[in-house]
């Protein structure tokens, strides 16, 4: 085979592998600048009055609790959020915790809407999203998430670390009342 035959076949190679890239890369970016777009419209919509609330299909005004499997799932995902936190953390790498706070924080968020049941004391029986100290547990959890992604996103590491322990005891305050035994 001549010289000439594999300098084309190379430079055909180099010019496959170059567009791949650059495919990548503007997907990549497209990514990142719809979850941009995400967020710019989230606080449009924490923006609005009541009267743009009002405008919402009827089947959005509807209430949609979270099964036990939706909580499971939930619950999952914050948990996988908190580890990779946690794991970063050590790295210093800020942009990954602060993206692993926002998760917990919107989970948080999600998880007011549980439909399970108080299992011990007084309320059993009743739904723990209308108990008063479940809904400040995913408050103080919601907020010490955002706290640790606003200090993470500013590489203030003592600030991350005591949000990161008061999100921890939070989350061990709340699962010592509401999460079901294990059963063995």
């Amino acid at each position: 085979m001549s010289y000439r035959v594999i300098a084309a076949c190379l430079l055909v190679f180099s010019l496959v592998f170059a567009g791949v890239g650059l495919i990548h890369a503007q997907t990549v970016k497209g990514k990142e600048d719809a979850k941009k777009e995400d967020k710019k419209e989230e606080k449009k919509d924490e923006g609005k009055t009541d009267e743009g609330k009002d405008e919402k299909k009827d089947d959005e005004k509807e209430e949609k609790y979270l099964t036990h499997h939706e909580a499971e799932e939930t619950m999952e995902a914050m948990e996988k959020a908190w580890n990779k936190l946690k794991m970063n953390l050590k790295n210093k790498r800020g942009d990954v915790v602060a993206e692993q706070a926002d998760i917990i924080a919107d989970h948080a968020a999600k998880f007011r809407k549980y439909d399970g049941e108080v299992l011990t004391g007084d309320e059993k029986g009743k739904k723990a999203r209308d108990q008063k100290d479940f809904k400040e547990w995913l408050d103080k959890l919601e907020e010490a998430a955002k706290e640790i992604s606003k200090q993470a996103n500013k590489s203030k590491w003592d600030k991350v670390d005591e949000a990161k322990e008061k999100a921890g005891d939070t989350c061990g305050a709340c699962h010592d009342v509401y999460q079901p035994e294990e059963e063995d």
